[in-house]
């Protein structure tokens, strides 16, 4: 880590990569400034941090408060993760909502970061604001950073997300701020959301298989549908490198080589000890969104010196207990 940064402030700070950027910049020794409005963050995230003289935090909607960034620094930094992400159901079923929200939500941002000018912004982007048609197979739809545009979006989300990049590449332009995106594939780990309608995939299905009253899980689509799973760790590992990134590099591709498909996920479900499922069945007639993805993370490994670090059954496996010690 940089020593040039004392403060850094983390919006979306109680929800899974937020709490965990947190924590770790705290151990890294900054000051954090977390902001939530706890849509889906949850108090008892941070619940460890509040009694850390460096940590301070402030339940604040970023749309409608003009008081959370009142002492924004020019040496400081902002990490800004508060954007309406959810499930597919839910993203497709309220894909107006979620734009116009997240559309809102960034635009304030924006005059927050020209106003104030920090010295280093951060974006957490997401492979969902790549091409639809770059998307279509498990295993060669690999995304880079150049593919970007032209632009089409298969959602919503991806286009919000989009936007709110090119609206914060104007703001920052002809500023003194180090503006740096990472565009995430799919991240899982712990805190995360399991139990409602907002849940995304990995910890959606370990609810129902823990769930489950027949022994049976159900899975949307026919399971051959694919993402790139990142953990929580990895993510907050380049959130750590990009604020030390002395380099011309601006956008960075946050993921795995390979894509692991929704069937295999519940296959390995299945196998842990803990899990009492018998039979995984699918259920076409539910939405599956893009059939694969996966990254061609070369940039960041070459400049930010990144790279996915946990096991993917591990990571799955590591979860599904936390899960089931957070149900007891």
């Amino acid at each position: 880590m940089s020593k040039n940064f004392n403060r850094a402030f983390v919006t979306g700070a109680a929800g899974m990569i937020g709490s965990n950027t947190a924590r770790q910049l705290l151990a890294d020794g900054m000051s954090v400034v977390g902001v939530d409005n706890l849509w889906r963050g949850r108090l008892e995230n941070i619940a460890d941090l509040l009694p850390n003289p460096k940590f301070s935090f402030r339940h604040a909607d970023i749309i409608a408060d003009q008081d959370w960034h009142r002492d924004l620094r020019s040496d400081d930094s902002l990490i800004h993760i508060a954007d309406i992400v959810a499930g597919i159901g839910y993203v497709f079923a309220n894909e107006w909502s979620v734009f116009q929200k997240n559309m809102l939500i960034n635009t304030a941002v924006a005059r927050v970061v020209n106003a104030a000018q920090p010295s280093r912004f951060i974006y957490l982007g997401t492979a969902c604001s790549y091409p639809q048609s770059l998307q279509r197979s498990v295993t060669g739809s690999v995304l880079s950073e150049a593919a970007k545009f032209p632009a089409d979006p298969e959602s919503g989300y991806g286009w919000s997300k989009l936007a709110g990049e090119i609206e914060f590449r104007l703001a920052t332009k002809g500023t003194q701020t180090r503006f740096t995106v990472l565009d995430l594939h799919n991240v899982y780990g712990w805190p995360c959301v399991y139990r409602d309608g907002t849940a995304q995939v990995i910890p959606s299905l370990i609810n129902r298989a823990l769930h489950s009253t027949d022994r049976k899980l159900t899975v949307w689509g026919d399971g051959k549908q694919g993402r790139a799973f990142v953990h929580v760790r990895d993510v907050v590992s380049a959130i750590r490198l990009a604020l030390a990134y002395e380099g011309t590099g601006s956008t960075f591709m946050i993921g795995p080589d390979c894509c692991t498909t929704i069937g295999e996920v519940a296959e390995l479900i299945r196998a842990h000890p803990r899990v009492s499922i018998d039979q995984i069945v699918f259920d076409a007639s539910r939405p599956t969104g893009d059939i694969g993805r996966y990254a061609d993370a070369t940039l960041a490994i070459r400049e930010l010196g990144w790279k996915s670090s946990v096991p993917f059954a591990d990571g799955v496996h590591e979860l599904i207990d936390r899960i089931i010690d957070d149900l007891r």
